[in-house]
Formats: C-alpha cells, sequence, structure tokens
C-alpha cells in the first residue's frame, strides 16, 4: 500500500508541474487560454481516472500523451526551442513512463 501513495504522489507531481508549465506560457502570452483549457482538459480526465487507479484508463491514457509528446517535440526541435518547452517534454515523458508502468505497480500490490 505505501508504494502506490507514493506513486499516486509522483504522478500528482508530474502532471501538476506540466499543469503549472503551461500555465506559465499562459501568463507570458505564448498561448491563449482558450488553447490551454482545449490542451488541458484531456489531462484533466485522464488525471481523474488515474488517481482512481483505473487500470483501462492508464493503457489509453499512454496513446494520448504520445500526441502531447508529437506538438512538444515540433517546439523543441523546431527553430526556436524555449526552456519551458524543454521541460513540457521532459514532463511529458517522464508522466509516459509513470503511466506506461502504473498497471504493473496496481496490479502487484493490489
Amino acid at each position: 500500500m505505501n508504494n502506490i501513495r507514493a506513486y499516486k504522489t509522483i504522478i500528482h507531481f508530474l502532471f501538476l508541474s506540466l499543469f503549472l508549465v503551461k500555465i506559465i506560457n499562459v501568463f507570458q502570452d505564448k498561448i491563449d487560454f482558450l488553447i490551454y483549457l482545449l490542451w488541458v482538459f484531456p489531462l484533466a480526465l485522464f488525471y481523474f481516472f488515474t488517481i482512481k487507479l483505473n487500470v483501462k484508463a492508464y493503457q489509453w491514457f499512454c496513446f494520448v500523451l504520445i500526441i502531447y509528446f508529437l506538438f512538444a517535440s515540433i517546439r523543441v526541435f523546431g527553430t526556436d526551442a524555449l526552456v519551458l518547452d524543454i521541460l513540457e517534454i521532459i514532463l511529458i515523458c517522464s508522466l509516459f513512463i509513470n503511466i506506461m508502468f502504473g498497471p504493473r505497480i496496481i496490479n502487484n500490490m493490489s
């Protein structure tokens, strides 16, 4: 049970860090608030299901994170990479790795 709690803490940290990086982009006028809401809606939906430890949501969320990775990698490997974009792609990769191993951790602890 302690490993599940530590795992959920890591997931909370990664999600909230990702939301924070994007909201900083909004405050710096790099993206519109409407774009932020469209960007954050799927993440918030999966955030709810990952906290509930729904294994199917973990599997679907990996596919969704690949799309987020593609958009972030276009900005990072494009002409002008910003520090927040690099941080965003690192957070997306970290979240993907944690979500990918989530069902195994959940099944081993249940």
